[in-house]
């Protein structure tokens, strides 16, 4: 049988400890205040304060508008290429145009 554990004096004594802190009179009108200065800043004002992260929105959506046009531009240069590439044979030969035209 396991001994029984001597009694912690730190854990009664924690145990019975209670913070009653005492509330702020002024509190609320110090919630209000703030909210209230908030909501005079005006819009160049609030780009100001913020304009970190702002340029740094502004930067990544130029990099992804950018890397999705290449992309796009990308795509449909393949595209015209092997238009350009099958119009060309089929000039030359016109049995090549019959193996490269997909059946109806």
């Amino acid at each position: 049988m396991k001994p029984s554990p001597s009694p912690d004096p730190l854990a009664a004594l924690l145990s019975e400890w209670r913070v009653h802190p005492l509330p702020d009179p002024h509190f609320r009108a110090a919630v209000w205040q703030r909210l209230a200065q908030r909501t005079r800043q005006t819009w160049p004002a609030y780009l100001r304060s913020h304009a970190l992260a702002w340029s740094a929105a502004c930067v990544v959506a130029v990099v992804a508008a950018g890397w999705t046009g290449h992309r796009v531009a990308q795509v449909r240069l393949a595209e015209q290429r092997e238009q350009m590439v099958v119009a060309y044979l089929g000039n030359l030969d016109p049995r090549v145009l019959a193996r490269t035209t997909p059946p109806p």
